[in-house]
Formats: C-alpha cells, structure tokens, sequence
C-alpha cells in the first residue's frame, strides 16, 4: 500500500511538531492494515516488566518495504515520527503506542 493523502488529516497543513496534539488513540498493530488516520506523532509506554520493547513502523512516506524498528527502554516516550502503519511483527507484545492527531 502507497501513500494516501485521503487518509492524512494533514496533508495539506504545515508539518510542525510545534502545534499541539488534539487527540490521541490507541494503535493496533496489524501486518495487513494501515492506520485509518496517519498518525502525527507516537506515545510509547513499554512496561518495566517487558524492560525493553521494540515497535516496527513504516514512516508516512517510505516506501512498503522500508518498514524501521525502533527500540525504548521502560518508560514513556514521545517519538516524533509520522507513521502510516504499525507492523504486529517486530513489535513488541504487552508494549502500548497511542497515536497523536492535530
């Protein structure tokens, strides 16, 4: 699956992690679907239990295949990456993402 400026809420807005988040929701990963509204940013929770957690994403305009695995230590953190899709595989079970919108 291509880029698909329907599906992005800010295609036509400045590309500024200065403007603030409106909303945020819960991602699921899947290895078949991208997420229904391209994602602004990340907020990624990986528990103490999991002490280390990876997420694979494909960045909002790679190509399908240039999918990046990421790593975070436990705790919470905000990666400013705009995603068009979370893979299941390569990411870490029990690790939380919730998507920042505009």
């Amino acid at each position: 699956m291509s880029y698909d400026r329907e599906k992005d809420p800010f295609a036509d807005r400045a590309r500024s992690m200065a403007a603030p988040a409106s909303g945020a929701r819960l991602l699921t990963p899947s290895d078949t679907q991208e997420l229904d509204l391209y994602s602004k940013a990340l907020r990624v929770y990986v528990p103490l239990s999991l002490g280390e957690a990876t997420i694979r994403v494909t960045p909002l305009l790679a190509a399908d295949e240039a999918a990046v695995t990421l790593t975070f230590l436990t705790g919470v953190f905000t990666e400013p990456l705009v995603i068009r899709k979370l893979w299941a595989t390569g990411t870490t079970p029990g690790v939380v993402v919730h998507g920042y919108e505009v």
